[in-house]
This record gives C-alpha cells, structure tokens and sequence, in this order.
C-alpha cells in the first residue's frame, strides 16, 4: 500500500536524538526500503519509554513491528532485541499510539485559507475598502469570497449589509463567511443564487435576518450559510482546490502525530466524499478516516436518507470510510443560538426569536433522521452546545438504533448534571474541544456575560469522566488549534475540570479508536495491532503541565510506515 512520505526540515530545540542515531536510522530505513519490500526485517525501537495506552496502562522500553506494519513485540531492551535483533536506540524518546482527532474539518480548513480575509471588528468605510481589494484579488473567480467578519458587530456598524455589499460589487455574487462558522453574508445577486428573496419563506435549520420592512438585509445565519457556500462552491470548479487542502490538512496531521480523524464537515453536496475517495485511490493519505456526511435541514428527509444511505460505506480494509451523519441540533452559545435550559441574560444584537437559542429541526424531524439512519448503519455525530440541546439529543439518540453505534454529542458547553447518567445508560460517547481560547478569562468574561454564572460549569470533562462517562478529546480544526499536545496542557492545567494526563491520554488515543469502531486495530499499543504510533521527543510525564505544548513529534508511523520525519531521516 503506497504511503505519501511527508519530510519538513525542522531544527529541534529538545530533540533527544544524537547526529549520529539520525545517520543510523536514516541508513536502516533507506536500507529497508531499497530492499525491495517494506520492511523485510522487523523494524525496532529501543531505549524509548513507550506507553502503550493498554488497559493495565503498561509501560516498556522497545518495541518490534514486523514487515507488514504489524506490532510484533513490545518488551524491555533486553527481550526484543534477543528476540528480533538490532534496533534503532531512540535514546529516550517516547513513543505513543497515534493520536486520533475525531472531529476536524479537514476540506474545509484549505478551502477557507483560499479567500480573502477581512477584519473581524471594522467601520462600514474599512468593510467597504476589504471588499474592493477582495474584488481585484479575485476578479477571474466566478464569486468574490472572504471570510472573518464577526456578524453581531456588522449589524450593529452598518444598517443595510446587503446595499453596502451591493453597493462593492452588483454583476457577480459574493460571499462572506463569518468568523464563528455559523453566519454569512451576502449581496443581493449571491443571495438570489441561494434561492434566497425577499418574498420567500426561511428554510428550515436557517435564520434569514429581515429590516422592519421584511427585507432580506443579506447577513444569514445558521444552516442558510451552508446553503450559500453550496451555491458558491460548485464541484465542478472547486473540486481540485478541495483536493489540495486535503494533501494540506494531512501534513498538518502528520506533523501533530495524528493518525487517525474523523471529518465533520462531510458536505456530500460538494463531493468532498470524492475528495477523500481519490485521495485515497492515488496513495495520498496518511491517516485512518471514519468520516462523517452533513445532513441539510432544509433538504425533504426521504431524499437525504436515500442520498446518505448510498453513500455509506464502512469496509475495514480501507483507510477511508464514511459511516457517520452529522446533525445539528442548535447553533452557538456565543451567539446565542446554543439551545439553553434557561434565558440568556443579554443578546448580542441578533434578532432571533425567543431568548433560550435557536433549533435546526423540529424534534420529530430529527427523531425520524435518526432512527432511520442509525437502521441504515450511519453512526450519529451530533453537534450540541447548550444543555437543553444535550436533553434533546438525548431523547433522539434513546429512540435510535444502538447496535450501529456508539453514537456521540460533540461540543458539550453546557451539560444538564441531571443528564449526565444517561450518556452512560445510553453508551453516547462526549466529544470536547478545550482549546486555550475556550478557557481564557476574555472567553470566560464575554460568556458571562450572556449565560451568568453557569460560566463556572462550561465543558465539564472532569465532572463527566467522574461519572463514568466515555470521553473524547478533538480539536474541532479550523476553529481552534489541531496540536493534541496543547489540548494535553490545556485539559490538564484547567483551574476547573482538569483532568490527569494519563486519562487525557486515553482520550485521544483508545477512547477515540473505540468510538471510531476500530479499536481491535489502533489506539493502543499491543502485540498483532497495526502500528499506527507517534514519537516525540520527550516523556509527556516528565514534563511540567504547562509546557507540554512545547513538546515536539519527532515522527508519525502509520501502518509501520513513517509519514512524518521532522529530522530528515528519509529524503526519498
């Protein structure tokens, strides 16, 4: 099986490796691969602290993996190199089973990095200035698109987007996606590409934002942004710039020591499953994938079933399956559009209906969703962020098929205590992202002042793992940092809700295989597994909390084969 081989030259300041272990293990593996086969000798790795993430949580100091990317022997120095010979000294280093991301926007990430970028915060003047460079950036683009515009702070600058967007460019449609994810906007002829007017009803899953008279103003929020980028994303044109932010993503994640992920995005609508198919088909990939297909609100279900079911597929002899739906259940708590049990106590600006959040579907919408993808095989990926949407996606994942599961929630913000045991009685796994920005006091203050003093109970991973829950930890890339080294620190480190690094570990690692279906293969480092590993360049126990963020990846195998080689070992 062809492996891309990613090489970046990076200077280690910690590497623990000497000049001379790099020639050697340079040689050995040039050696093997001009052999003719992968690896016709066992590949081995000693004077390593290897962690191996099993269920004793067992440490060793060498390990042997065999000519087909399998884990042979894992022991002491003494024992494998008895048993399988020399071995590469690794002098210290650690070695861990890949990290698994189990939510990332792979496509997307690339995609996004392509438009222009315009300020978060700016005065109707500054708006106008971006939006006429963006036009000459990209005048031979069949739409102008940019993206990074904070939507609650736009409307409360400019009273008509939409004429101001009119007013830069009126003979081609353009976009701009907003800094959170979850809004746009649009001129005029954009808007009508969407199927979007004045005269028209809202979509279901969307919110239209209309004046006094109710116009459309241009700025969407919700599912009506993804059916803006659909309309400005056709395959036809984009389809080569989605398959070079995969080959993008997939050195990032080579380089944070990820081997396996799961894509969140999954937006079938613009083939980005035949992006990942033909990544795969010409040797490209460098990680597992147990993706994940969008399912659009405003879509009739008996369409979208069969349009989903056709293109499930969860065949184990690939790296790439698509065996996951993901459903929206609410928007964001920072823009209150997150359901909540009780009001939030100030808005932004936006006027959505009613002051406890918005909802994608009606209930018995995404009961029927469920239940019908779960018969068809699907996994449930749900995205939740307040706690009234936890208690409702509870309910939903209760009335579902569980022999197709497990089945997550993901985000999880604000969590019900009352709601905790059933995410145990139900097998759901939690999904959390803890990236620095969500735990710093600018974060914490600005939510306080929308949610009170439940800021105290935000992402609660340490009360939920006490209480038996099955946890993951994912980085929810674009949105917030990939590196699971800074979530280590992060989740470790928490005034609230810290969690140990060996359980953190598990996380990312075991947890995240078994909630991808998987397990028997990965996520922990065993006798006959596949050896899916990463190597870094000290022992995350030795290190202070605070610094393990600092830790490099000094290597990432897949299937016994490195795909990452920050020291130059292989320049083939």
């Amino acid at each position: 099986m062809t492996r891309v081989i990613i090489t970046t030259w990076v200077m280690a300041s910690r590497s623990v490796m000497s000049s001379d272990n790099l020639i050697k293990v340079k040689v050995f593996l040039l050696l093997a691969m001009l052999s003719g086969i992968a690896q016709a000798e066992p590949l081995v790795f000693t004077n390593a602290f290897v962690y191996t993430v099993d269920s004793e949580r067992s440490v060793a100091e060498a390990i042997a993996i065999d000519e087909n990317g399998v884990i042979a022997g894992i022991g002491s120095n003494e024992d494998i190199l008895a048993r399988f010979g020399a071995g590469i000294d690794l002098e210290g280093a650690m070695i861990l089973p890949g990290f698994h991301d189990v939510h990332v926007h792979a496509i997307e990430a690339g995609i996004t990095s392509r438009f222009c970028v315009m300020p978060q915060f700016a005065s109707a003047r500054s708006y106008l200035r971006e939006l006429r460079i963006c036009e000459r950036e990209q005048q031979d683009w069949p739409w102008v698109i940019a993206a990074g515009v904070n939507m609650a702070a736009l409307l409360e600058e400019v009273k008509d987007p939409r004429a101001l967007a009119d007013q830069v460019i009126n003979d081609k449609p353009l976009l701009v996606l907003d800094d959170l994810g979850h809004g746009a906007w649009a001129n005029s002829t954009a808007l009508s590409k969407a199927g979007f007017s004045d005269d028209a009803g809202t979509p279901r899953g969307s919110i239209l934002i209309r004046d006094q008279a109710g116009q459309l103003n241009g700025v969407v929020l919700e599912g009506a942004a993804q059916i803006l980028i659909d309309a400005a994303q056709s395959p036809d044109y984009w389809f080569p710039i989605a398959r070079d932010s995969l080959n993008y993503a997939l050195e990032q994640f080579a380089a944070n020591g990820i081997t396996s992920i799961s894509d969140a995005g999954g937006y079938w609508s613009r083939d980005h499953d035949r992006v990942w198919y033909e990544a795969e088909r010409v040797g490209d990939l460098s990680v597992r994938a147990s993706n994940a297909l969008y399912v659009y609100p405003h879509m009739d279900v008996d369409q979208q079933v069969r349009a989903l079911t056709e293109r499930y597929s969860n065949e184990e002899s690939g790296l790439v399956r698509f065996n996951q739906v993901k459903l929206y259940v609410d928007g964001i708590l920072s823009q209150t559009t997150g359901l909540v049990s009780k009001p939030y106590i100030s808005d932004i600006g936006l006027p959505i209906a009613g002051s406890k959040g918005f909802s994608y579907f009606p209930q018995d919408t995404l009961a029927e969703y469920a239940h019908r993808l779960t018969q068809n095989g699907f996994q449930l990926h749900i995205h939740i962020t307040g706690d009234a949407g936890v208690k409702l996606a509870l309910d939903v994942i209760e009335a579902a098929h569980r022999e197709s599961g497990p089945h997550r929630i993901t985000h999880l913000y604000l969590v019900d205590n009352k709601d905790i045991p059933r995410f145990v009685d139900l097998g759901v796994i939690a999904d959390f992202q803890v990236p620095p920005s969500a735990v710093d006091g600018e974060y914490m203050s600005y939510m306080r002042g929308l949610i009170g003093a439940r800021v105290n109970e935000l992402l609660p991973v340490r009360t939920m793992l006490d209480a038996g829950v099955e946890i993951t930890l994912s980085s929810d890339r674009d949105a917030d940092e990939l590196s699971p080294l800074i979530k280590l620190q992060t989740v470790t480190t928490r005034a609230r809700q810290r969690v140990e690094l060996e359980d953190a570990l598990e996380m990312m690692t075991i947890n995240a295989a078994s909630m991808l279906k998987q397990d028997h293969l990965v996520g922990s480092l065993e006798v006959g597994k596949l050896a899916d590993l990463v190597i870094l360049s000290e022992d995350l126990f030795e290190v202070p909390a605070d610094e393990l963020g600092e830790v490099e990846v000094i290597g990432t195998m897949l299937e016994g084969e490195l795909v990452y080689d920050p020291s130059g070992l292989l320049e083939y």
